[in-house]
């Protein structure tokens, strides 16, 4: 279980890569976030694979070295120094990685062509007197934007109009000139070491007016191409996407249908794989497309979906080519992200889910994989024991083995299933409890999305909660990710109804299962979507002694004009019509709130923009309602998971402090009536 101070413990394992050096080696990303300096570790670690349950070994010392790549002796890195951008850095052979790049606002991806004589990257292009171009003008003082299309904001960067994602070619036929870095035994800066005119000349290939991202080279490196929006001249959003080819003159579009690409990759100089989801209801059908693996021909123009939409969803992660005559890919089922193979010829019909037989354990989290030369596969995965860990599995007939052991996580709390009933079949969740015979108060928690899902991997939320004494119940209600496109869309029009009846329900049936559970003292908290559905629960149901509301969906009305994403989302889920769209807003329920309620929100959050908050916080307010307002300054939608360590620590603390407040003897409770209460509670 885990205290606030020990998000310092909290770790991510991703990215295996196969060493071309040593085959008994693969090189994974290992994260942490140091509260210190109060930023994010990043460094590339060595696993043995013949040493299972041995310390991986520690083989970048950057302040943050992600997105290692290989190209024969060519080796490729993202390297931040600290509070500094990233930029892409090159070694050949076992040499020392150099910076070949400068951008102002930093490398975001790149690919390394298969013979390793050049790079291609990806970074925002600022325009000229804008984000520190001109030392003379500060952000206060830059030229007003004139903005003409839906398209303006993101949420983590800000405005995009005026600093687009662009594709630059760099070429590696020589290592970098420069003095070597220091050596570290810790987190060592080692970017500018190299002045910019040590940094080759690179050029600007053409690109979409849009931004740019994934860039990918096929295996004769004769194609690059990267995933950019679909050529329109409508002003107003379209959520569609496709793959570009970028040439030396001019950057063409490939016409893969109505569907938004996620990722790409090339089978061969004619042969396209790539993930997307489907928009054949039109540029703004987002609501519950499930990602699919799809084959494109150049040759013939042909576009085949492999997988099932109605059955199959896979996760937004890059998927690899197989020895096997497959696609190795990662499937969102459940709670769990499983490996499957999925044929990439000969097939006549899309793979269903019963046609895909998982290859990894239904209570792993998979987030990134590599398939060694023996066919075996090397995996990193949460449990639900360990935020992340790296995996090996053979035959498919054997158990995958564990071969790090990375959670400094003392003695966590491993949940129970719990089971309820809905019209389109189970609810799964789980319940999590302290040690003891209780009763405990009971913290209901509610995820984001809708189309997203709780996960069998460790919950920082879960144990925090627990080791401070609470109970806690979490599921996966309609409208969540995992279930397949029904269950999904079960939410489409109606966005709080559904999903509220089966959270309840899974309550209820925690509260019935576990007698050390107090059903008099119950508290609700969501983030996101599941701010919104907390919000909206707390304006029809007066059971809950608190809520705490974060980041939450709160004002549909006003969501459309100014979240990144509300043209096309309040649209997509709440509908068109005034009545409709009022019916699914918290801010009408507001009158009938007796819980008291903390507001919690981030102060750059393009998604869910702080005015929901404070529009929000206002009505409480107005209606008499107890409440609070936390904002966070400098954080933006991904607070909770990638904030800085010391914002995410004081979070923790604020919502220990409210809970405490909340189950205190003698606070204010709301009256069993439903109106409200000034009664005490033990």
């Amino acid at each position: 279980m885990m205290k606030p101070s020990d998000v310092a413990h909290l770790h991510t394992v991703t990215h295996p890569v196969r060493s071309p050096h040593d085959p008994a080696t693969v090189l994974v990303e290992i994260a942490r976030p140091h509260p210190d300096s109060d930023t994010t570790l990043s460094q590339l670690f060595a696993v043995d694979l013949d040493r299972p349950g041995a310390a991986p070994e520690r083989v970048t010392h950057g302040w943050h070295d992600s997105a290692l790549r290989f190209a024969g002796r060519t080796a490729g890195l993202l390297r931040a120094a600290r509070d500094a951008r990233a930029q892409l850095h090159i070694a050949t052979g076992t040499g020392e990685a150099r910076p070949v790049t400068d951008a102002p606002l930093g490398v975001s991806a790149f690919a390394l062509r298969p013979d390793g004589a050049a790079a291609a990257w990806v970074a925002r292009e600022p325009e000229p007197g804008r984000y520190g171009t001109d030392p003379d003008i500060g952000p206060e003082a830059e030229a007003p934007r004139r903005i003409t299309r839906a398209k303006y904001l993101s949420n983590g960067v800000g405005y995009v109009l005026d600093r687009p994602a662009r594709l630059f070619l760099t070429p590696l036929t020589a290592p970098a000139a420069g003095p070597a870095p220091a050596a570290a035994d810790d987190a060592t800066d080692t970017t500018g070491l190299l002045g910019a005119e040590d940094v080759p000349e690179p050029q600007r290939l053409p690109a979409p007016a849009g931004d740019v991202r994934d860039p990918q080279y096929s295996p004769s490196g004769s194609l690059l191409s990267v995933i950019a929006d679909v050529p329109s001249g409508d002003a107003d959003v379209d959520t569609r996407s496709t793959v570009w080819l970028v040439g030396e003159q001019e950057a063409t579009p490939l016409d893969l249908g109505d569907v938004a690409v996620s990722h790409h990759l090339w089978l061969d100089d004619s042969t396209l794989l790539f993930t997307a989801s489907s928009r054949a209801g039109g540029a703004t059908d987002f609501v519950a497309r499930t990602l699919g693996l799809h084959r494109h021909d150049r040759a013939t123009g042909t576009t085949v979906r492999l997988t099932d939409e109605e059955s199959v969803e896979l996760a937004d992660i890059a998927p690899a080519l197989s020895r096997q005559g497959s696609v190795l890919a990662v499937t969102v089922s459940d709670g769990a992200q499983r490996i499957v193979r999925i044929p990439i010829a000969g097939t006549s019909t899309p793979s269903t889910a019963a046609d895909l037989d998982p290859l990894t354990p239904a209570d792993h989290v998979v987030d990134g994989l590599v398939e060694l030369p023996d066919g075996s596969l090397v995996y990193t995965a949460g449990t639900p024991a360990s935020a992340g860990e790296v995996h090996r599995l053979g035959s498919r007939d054997a158990a995958p083995q564990a071969l790090t052991a990375l959670s400094r996580i003392a003695d966590p709390v491993i949940p129970t299933p719990i089971a309820a009933a809905s019209p389109l079949g189970e609810i799964h969740g789980w319940v999590a409890m302290p040690r003891g015979e209780g009763p405990f108060p009971v913290i209901l928690n509610i995820h984001g999305g809708p189309f997203a899902q709780y996960s069998h991997a460790l919950f920082d939320e879960t144990q925090v909660l627990v080791e401070a004494g609470y109970g806690v119940v979490w599921s996966n209600p309609r409208g969540s990710h995992g279930r397949g496109r029904a269950w999904g869309a079960a939410v489409q029009g109606d966005l709080a109804d559904p999903a509220a009846a089966d959270v309840l329900a899974v309550l209820e049936a925690a509260l019935a299962a576990h007698p050390q559970l107090d059903p008099e003292r119950l508290g609700i908290q969501g983030g996101s979507y599941g701010g919104y559905l907390t919000a909206m629960i707390i304006g029809s149901d007066q059971r809950f002694a608190g809520a705490i509301v974060e980041r939450g969906y709160l004002v549909p009305q006003s969501f459309i004009g100014t979240s990144d994403i509300g043209r096309f989302f309040s649209e997509g889920y709440t509908g068109t019509d005034p009545e409709d769209i009022a019916r699914q807003s918290p801010l009408g329920r507001v009158p009938a709130v007796r819980t008291p309620t903390l507001v919690m929100h981030s102060e750059l959050d393009h998604r869910c923009p702080l005015e929901q908050a404070q529009q929000y916080f206002a009505a409480l307010q107005r209606a008499g309602v107890p409440s609070e307002l936390l904002v966070f300054p400098g954080e933006n939608h991904e607070l909770s998971r990638s904030g800085r360590p010391r914002h995410r620590i004081q979070r923790f603390e604020a919502v220990l402090d409210w809970w405490s407040r909340v189950f205190a003897p003698g606070s204010r409770a709301p009256a069993a009536d439903g109106a409200p209460g000034t009664g005490e509670q033990d």
